[in-house]
């Protein structure tokens, strides 16, 4: 009865580490998306907020009201977004979610002016901020912007490494999470319409 009792005892510790082993295995990591479209470089890039064709190289729908294009150089990255909105559209880099510690890039249409922001998320509380107004530097290299039809475009251009403490460092040909967000107020304290997340290689 006691020898028994303890094989019992054994097989159902032996049934809880086998659970406990694969309980810990985390999920599955899913594939970034490919992109969407790729087609060669024809004409040169001019961040007019027009995206022309054979401006950038890949481009990426971040939803059915949301594109992202980019092509790259030896060491800096080329970016269109387009978003059906009335006010700013804006990424965050390296996250795929709202958190401290992000890196994001907004803009919007002013008249006939594009004016494209390099900010950062302290506190997923706080309003995000201009990187200048904490002590770092503007990193938005030349910027343009355009809004026809409902549609609001900034084009802007970035190092893959600023240098700045505020700025993700893209390595290109890496995975990279982004958030995305778009609004119908041109002022970045208004919240968001719409917004989502998803993975992509910013391939060169």
């Amino acid at each position: 009865m006691k020898a028994s009792i303890i094989l019992f005892m054994m097989i159902l510790l032996a049934l809880l580490v086998m659970a406990s082993g694969c309980a810990a295995d985390p999920p599955a990591t899913p594939a970034p998306p490919a992109p969407a479209d790729e087609s060669p470089v024809t004409v040169d890039w001019n961040p007019d907020g027009i995206i022309k064709p054979g401006e950038y190289r890949y481009r990426q729908a971040l939803s059915d009201k949301m594109e992202l294009h980019w092509t790259t150089t030896d060491d800096m990255i080329r970016i269109g977004l387009a978003g059906r909105a009335a006010g700013w559209i804006g990424i965050g880099l390296g996250t795929p979610r709202m958190m401290s510690g992000v890196d994001y890039i907004a803009g919007y249409v002013d008249g006939e002016n594009g004016v494209v922001n390099d900010l950062f998320s302290e506190n997923p509380r706080c309003p995000i901020r201009m990187d200048t107004a904490i002590g770092g530097t503007d990193d938005i290299l030349r910027y343009g912007g355009r809004q026809a039809d409902d549609v609001t475009i900034i084009e802007f251009e970035r190092l893959f490494a600023s240098g700045d403490e505020y700025d993700y460092e893209i390595r290109a040909g890496d995975p990279i999470a982004i958030i995305w967000a778009l609004s119908e107020s041109n002022s970045m304290t208004v919240p968001h319409r719409e917004r989502g997340s998803t993975t992509l290689i910013l391939r060169r």
